[in-house]
């Protein structure tokens, strides 16, 4: 085409219209580690949809204030830190909608969201070197069997690969939906880095979604991330002495209301692993003694 074809349309710079879609699924997604933003955080993200401010100066800014309180020796609250500068990457990331279908791509997620954060505890961007366990609530403080770090290449690899070869429909159907929550499921089961496992998987799952050209609500993420957590856990608990089975019903409900408008009632109480509590000996991947209920 020549500079005079009506038809040639210039490369322009993305930009995006979801900013606060996009900021109350961040700040909604730290429940999931039980944190909650600051008001300033709160404040900066108003700003950012008022378009008071830009995303990239919001960002500067939150660093900057909690690196004069660091210098100036005030105490801060390490739990609402995470949040606020986990929030704002979070708010980068899926505004900038960069996506390959890698297992590469979880690393760059997890590197970029806990960047600023300390590179003892979170590893940006670095695989797990031991095996880990976590104690969870409906697990009666039982735990998940993780995938180990040996393995965590050749998994992610063979799952990536299978996800690849899937044609997911126009419209997501009900098999499509159960497939996704499937594959959700396998990747966050290798549970590949020490910390911010699940919160690299939600911003993945967005991230994918809108690749895949589907349009999301962020309502469940933002609302009940505590739930797709709980979920995640029920897809991948198997405890044949105490009758439970691995159960992806949970995770799919919660893919209805993000991709269908479903109403399904999301409640973790629902997916309390009762046998556990009922006899607390039947707990099998962590000692008897760090049940929750005795």
């Amino acid at each position: 085409m020549t500079a005079c074809d009506k038809e040639d349309y210039p490369y322009e710079p993305m930009t995006s219209d979801n900013l606060e879609e996009s900021w109350r699924f961040a700040i909604g997604l730290q429940e999931v580690d039980g944190l909650c933003p600051s008001k300033y955080l709160r404040s900066l993200a108003s700003d950012t949809i008022e378009g008071e401010m830009s995303l990239d100066a919001a960002g500067k800014a939150i660093r900057t204030y909690y690196k004069l309180r660091d210098e100036s020796g005030e105490v801060t609250d390490a739990g609402e830190r995470e949040a606020d500068l986990v929030s704002q990457r979070i708010t980068e990331l899926l505004t900038r909608r960069a996506f390959i279908m890698a297992p590469s791509m979880l690393a760059h997620i997890h590197r970029h969201l806990f960047q600023d954060l300390d590179d003892a505890v979170y590893a940006p961007g670095s695989y797990k070197t031991v095996q880990l366990v976590k104690r969870e609530y409906v697990l009666n403080g039982d735990s998940v069997l993780y995938g180990a770090p040996e393995f965590i290449d050749n998994a992610l690899t063979m799952f990536f690969a299978g996800e690849a070869s899937y044609v997911y429909g126009a419209s997501m159907s009900a098999d499509d939906i159960g497939h996704l929550a499937e594959f959700v499921s396998h990747i966050w089961q290798v549970h590949p880095f020490k910390e911010g496992n699940t919160r690299t998987i939600a911003v993945f799952t967005e991230l994918y979604l809108d690749y895949l050209g589907f349009d999301a609500a962020n309502e469940p993420f933002a609302d009940n991330a505590r739930y797709f957590r709980n979920a995640l856990v029920r897809a991948n608990y198997r405890n044949a002495k105490a009758g439970i089975m691995p159960d992806l019903k949970y995770l799919i409900r919660f893919f209805e209301n993000m991709l269908h408008g479903a109403t399904n009632e999301l409640r973790s109480r629902d997916m309390l692993c009762e046998a556990l509590f009922e006899d607390p000996s039947l707990i099998r991947n962590m000692p008897t003694s760090e049940a929750i209920e005795k």
